[in-house]
């Protein structure tokens, strides 16, 4: 089972290039030349992000599990995502 830290999640996104909006939630959404590409959701509580909020949240980013375990914890770089989701056909 994974286990992933909000806090560090959320940092981690946002050098990804997600932004964040501080709203009820964090609500963290992707751009690209100006176009809202990709949103999701994080808890601002301090409870671990767990397995079904991280399928969620991959597939929400337009990764699988593994792709977007490695996103949260930094291995896989922006440059790198995002040439993910050009294959993917997001950023068409």
């Amino acid at each position: 089972m994974s286990v992933l830290d909000p806090k560090t999640t959320l940092r981690n996104l946002v050098k990804k290039g997600f932004l964040e909006s501080n709203k009820d939630h964090k609500y963290l959404h992707l751009y690209c030349d100006d176009k809202l590409v990709l949103a999701t959701k994080i808890s601002h509580g301090s409870d671990d992000i767990r397995d079904p909020l991280i399928k969620s949240m991959a597939f929400q980013c337009g990764l699988s599990k593994t792709e977007f375990l490695d996103l949260a914890r930094c291995p896989l770089s922006k440059e790198a995502y995002f040439e993910i989701l050009d294959k993917k056909g997001y950023l068409k």
